[in-house]
């Protein structure tokens, strides 16, 4: 099977190359350097290029409070690069997957949302990503929005800022009013190759299981790694960020899961595996 990957110089990209690779797949890794989505010829150019089976979008841009300040960049990659990718997998007759996130939905609910539930994104970044969603679901003929949680792995994310600060401050500060489902890279480059596979097409939750506060999160850190730092409960008022960010997130992966195709692990299990390597 022939996979290109876009953003794959990224934080999800780099497990999904390294993950798809191991299984013995035809790998095309193709980072921001070397194509911008946002370039519809360009994405023309290089799916016709290469004319793989499958196309894993891995490119966004995820900083969610520089989103709202950059607004329209946030549109035009998550929203414009993924109707590119869309129009390029149609012409091509390519399965496009891609990828989304929990910050579609607004964080109201008081359960995991499951697939069936109604999205209704308060922050400029959900909003680019639900509707690069509309467009993968409008242009493309054969896909899979896949969202996901809380990710973190080789890059910038939640899990090594935490680790950062606890290594130079005595005492942080974290909020105990966020709820999601954090999620390992390689546990979704894992269910992105089971779909990839299988042939699933659709929309799709992935998530580590499980529900937990940022302020639980960081506290699992620090435990882990047995770091001599105090972590002190705010709450969201108090932690004032240029985004809103929804209060309650977790992702159940419901569709996999019944269908099944993909049975992720808790959340915990992933996390002290990508501690022991982060030591």
């Amino acid at each position: 099977m022939k996979v290109l990957i876009t953003g794959s110089s990224g934080q999800l990209g780099k497990a999904v190359v390294e993950v798809f690779f191991k299984d013995g797949m035809d790998v095309y890794p193709v980072p921001h350097s070397r194509v911008d989505i946002t370039d519809r010829n360009m994405v023309d150019g290089i799916i016709k290029a290469y004319l793989p089976d499958v196309v894993i979008n891995c490119s966004a841009f995820t900083d969610v409070d520089l989103c709202e300040r950059e607004i329209d960049r946030a549109f035009n990659v998550n929203a414009i690069g993924a109707k590119n990718l869309a129009l390029a997998s149609r012409k091509y007759d390519t399965h496009l997957i891609h990828i989304s996130t929990d910050y579609v939905f607004d964080g109201k609910k008081d359960s995991p949302y499951i697939e069936f539930d109604r999205p209704n994104p308060i922050n400029i970044y959900g909003k680019s990503k639900l509707e690069g969603e509309n467009f993968v679901k409008t242009f493309s003929q054969k896909f899979t929005i896949v969202r996901t949680s809380w990710l973190y792995g080789d890059g910038n994310n939640f899990v090594k800022k935490i680790v950062e600060r606890a290594r130079q401050e005595k005492v942080i500060k974290v909020v105990d009013d966020q709820f999601g489902s954090p999620t390992y890279t390689y546990d979704l480059a894992e269910a992105l190759l089971a779909i990839a596979k299988s042939e699933v097409y659709g929309l799709y939750h992935f998530a580590n299981t499980g529900v937990v506060s940022r302020f639980q999160e960081a506290n699992f850190i620090i435990e882990r790694l047995k770091l001599d730092t105090e972590v002190i409960p705010v709450k969201s008022e108090d932690y004032i960020t240029l985004a809103e960010r929804p209060r309650y997130t977790p992702l159940k992966n419901y569709l996999l899961e019944l269908e099944g195709v993909f049975y992720g692990r808790d959340w915990e299990s992933a996390m002290e595996e990508f501690l022991f390597k982060e030591r």
